[in-house]
């Protein structure tokens, strides 16, 4: 009979490479000392700083979960806190003044095989069992990826329509307990959007047989070589 420790969900992988060797990766990942929080955040490209945007909102939710409007003013003070705007070429302060943008998706998983999800954006959740996809959050459908996705922004008055209503609606209940191999994945834009081009338990096990950060490297060049992985900055999370 299993024990308690054994039915709690836990962060077993994270891996992420950049869209190209020569550039900086946008993608963060961040998880909490005892893996049973992370938080996976998407820095848009066409931003001015957003890699450091997503780092500063990966760590707000290993802080705090409740997740509001006051929370998304203090993550907007702290990354504006980080520059000296008057400093700034007249360029680089146009790109600041645009702000900067991301996805968040957070999972905090709970007592026995429950967890919470945090989703805003176009980051993807995989909630996976037995080789099959039950559940896909936010999206069901490939090509709900073709549309612009609202981010959380920098500039506060890109994130007037995100309300405390808005933030509330982005969370999800997950119960597992009824399911004998429940895995949650958590990816960045290109490989959700791989995953749900065709959610066979093929694909599935190609993405749970990844063992190592070299392995990763290799699967990212193969898909992205033949045409099925939009290079961008990839990113996946494995709990189990």
């Amino acid at each position: 009979m299993c024990g308690e420790s054994d039915e709690l969900l836990r962060v077993l992988r994270t891996y992420t490479v950049s869209k190209r060797d020569d550039t900086p990766n946008e993608d963060r990942v961040r998880v909490s000392d005892d893996k049973r929080c992370c938080a996976v955040s998407d820095g848009a490209s066409v931003s001015f700083d957003s890699g450091q945007w997503a780092e500063i909102l990966c760590e707000r939710f290993l802080q705090s979960r409740d997740i509001n409007e006051r929370w998304l003013r203090l993550a907007t003070e702290q990354y504006a806190a980080l520059y000296d705007r008057d400093n700034m070429s007249w360029s680089h302060q146009a790109a600041f003044d645009r702000g900067s943008f991301a996805s968040l998706l957070g999972v905090a998983c709970g007592e026995g095989r429950t967890a919470r999800v945090f989703s805003f954006g176009d980051s993807l959740l995989a909630f996976v069992d037995n080789g099959q996809v039950v559940r896909t959050i936010p999206y069901l459908q490939a090509d709900e990826f073709d549309k612009a996705p609202t981010m959380l922004s920098t500039c506060g008055a890109e994130n007037k329509a995100i309300d405390d209503d808005a933030l509330n609606e982005a969370w999800h209940d997950l119960f597992l307990g009824s399911h004998d191999k429940p895995f949650l994945l958590l990816m960045t834009d290109a490989i959700g959007r791989w995953l749900l081009d065709d959610p066979s338990p093929d694909r599935l096990s190609v993405l749970l047989g990844i063992e190592s950060e070299g392995a990763f490297r290799k699967f990212v060049a193969r898909e992205r070589a033949d045409g099925r992985l939009k290079r961008d900055d990839s990113t996946l999370v494995v709990i189990g």
